[in-house]
Order: structure tokens, then C-alpha cells, then sequence
């Protein structure tokens, strides 16, 4: 069986027409490639984590193996990012939580949340739910927009995580500087006596 094996290339220049490259990007760790337009565009899941965590209560808390890296300057008109990841609810905690998706250089709390969400107040009832943040970028630069919809499932109908069967917002960022930034990732602020759970997370990047 023959192998292929790829030079190491982090942020190849755009080719030329009717010209494309393929390499692995040494940041992201996944197999990329740039056409002639400039729109790069990866291939495989950039992070996950199987690690059991339970953020404090009322504490912003960075989500373990949420962070996605990518070198400066990748990000494009177009770029999409997805974080799946289940959440586990005792029946401790009734108020509502936030979740953030962060950018920054950091890959912690210090980076800044740009996209923001409100979990509606859910009741005194354990549960299990499952999330999905999506984010698209919607224009590049130093006055970037980024897209945001978070999705939310759970076993019960009307108690536990939501006193709906379905949660969906929406959220648009306000302008910021995206030149630099080299990692995304969420952040959770569980509401007041909240004792939350999360088992696996995956997170995945398109377009850069």
C-alpha cells in the first residue's frame, strides 16, 4: 500500500487560475486546501474532547476541547464554525444560562466574547440536552461580523434544561477586529445553583 505524504505548508498564497493546493496545515492539524479564488477550506474535525466537566455555577467557563485554532489572517467571508456537545442538568439550578462564542489568541476565558446567547430558565427537573452552536462569518477585517444560532434539544417537553422542547437564537456580533485572531471557542455561564455536566464535545471549522 502506497502512502502520500504532504510537505509541511501553514498558509500557502493563492495559486494560480485554474490552480488549487492541498497541505496540511501544521495550525488546525487538518488537511486544507486553497484554490485560485483564495477560499481555503479544511477537511476533518479540528478538535473534540471526551473529558466529563462540570463548570461552576454563575462562573464564565471556557468549554474543554471547544477551542479551535487557525493561523492569523485564515478566517474568511464564508468561514464556519461548529461546536456539538451534550449537557447534562441535575435538578439543581432553575435561571438562565449564557453561552458565548469567544475569540481571541488565548484559547481561555481572556479572550473576548463576541457571540452571545441566553438559554431561556429551565425548572427544578434533571435532563439531558444536546447543543449545536453554529457560526458563520459574515464580513472579514477590522470591523469583522460573525453570525451565530444556537440550537438546543432535550428529553423533556416542558421542565429540566427549558420549559420548551426547543430552543433556537439567534445573535449577531457587533463589529470587531479579526486580523489577529487565531482561536475560537465557547464559553458557558450557568445560571445561579446550576450543576451541569459535559461529557464530549466536538468542534469543527470550515473554510479556513
Amino acid at each position: 500500500m502506497a502512502d502520500i505524504l504532504l510537505d509541511v505548508e501553514s498558509n500557502p498564497s493563492t495559486p494560480a487560475a485554474g490552480k488549487a493546493v492541498l497541505y496540511f496545515n501544521t495550525t488546525t492539524k487538518a488537511l486544507t486546501s486553497v484554490n485560485d479564488a483564495g477560499l481555503r477550506r479544511s477537511y476533518g474535525v479540528l478538535n473534540n474532547s471526551v473529558t466529563s466537566q462540570s463548570p461552576t455555577a454563575a462562573a464564565r467557563t471556557y468549554i474543554t476541547g471547544s477551542a479551535i485554532t487557525f493561523p492569523a489572517g485564515t478566517m474568511q467571508v464564508g468561514t464556519m464554525l461548529r461546536w456539538t456537545f451534550n449537557l447534562t442538568k441535575t435538578a439543581a439550578g432553575t435561571a438562565t444560562s449564557t453561552f458565548d462564542i469567544a475569540f481571541g489568541t488565548a484559547g481561555t476565558t481572556a479572550d473576548t466574547a463576541r457571540v452571545s446567547f441566553t438559554k431561556p430558565a429551565g425548572t427544578a427537573v434533571a435532563d439531558e440536552g444536546l447543543v449545536q452552536i453554529i457560526c458563520i462569518i459574515r464580513t472579514i477585517g477590522a470591523a469583522g461580523v460573525a453570525v451565530g444560532q444556537f440550537h438546543m434539544t432535550h428529553n423533556l417537553a416542558a421542565t429540566g434544561h427549558a420549559v420548551i422542547p426547543c430552543v433556537d437564537v439567534n445573535t449577531v456580533s457587533a463589529g470587531f477586529d479579526m486580523t489577529a485572531v487565531t482561536t475560537a471557542g465557547v464559553c458557558v455561564t450557568s445560571g445561579a445553583s446550576d450543576a451541569i455536566t459535559v461529557e464530549a464535545v466536538i468542534a469543527e471549522a470550515f473554510n479556513v
